[in-house]
């Protein structure tokens, strides 16, 4: 599903699962101004990501899933979006230096969201 078929007519906040085929990616949340932020695992954050936005909006070529915090706690505890070791330390710095959200403010969002009458559309 591509990231604005999730999003038709709502406003809501959201947390996916992205996945590449049937490969899990990373978790990620999408505001309810488009702005994707991935989580990672190295930081306990939720980091912006524009190769995912454009992705989401644009190209297409990822599986976007909407979960509920329950399963993104799940994922979360899985150590999903873990920093490949190889990246060196400017690497490492550049994605954990970036605007973050905090995960209980951001799970806390996705619950208030659906709690307001934005649910999931129904697939």
């Amino acid at each position: 599903m591509s990231g604005v078929e999730v999003f038709s007519g709502t406003s809501a906040w959201r947390l996916l699962r992205v996945l590449a085929g049937e490969r899990l990616l990373r978790l990620c949340v999408v505001d309810s101004e488009l702005r994707t932020y991935v989580y990672i695992w190295d930081s306990g954050r939720f980091h912006p990501n524009n190769g995912v936005y454009v992705d989401f909006v644009w190209d297409n070529e990822l599986t976007y899933v909407p979960i509920g915090v329950e399963e993104g706690r799940v994922l979360i505890a899985a150590r999903v979006g873990s920093l490949p070791p190889e990246l060196t330390l400017t690497q490492r710095r550049r994605y954990l230096t970036d605007g973050h959200l905090g995960v209980e403010e951001t799970l806390a969002r996705v619950e208030r969201s659906s709690r307001e009458g934005d649910l999931m559309p129904d697939f």
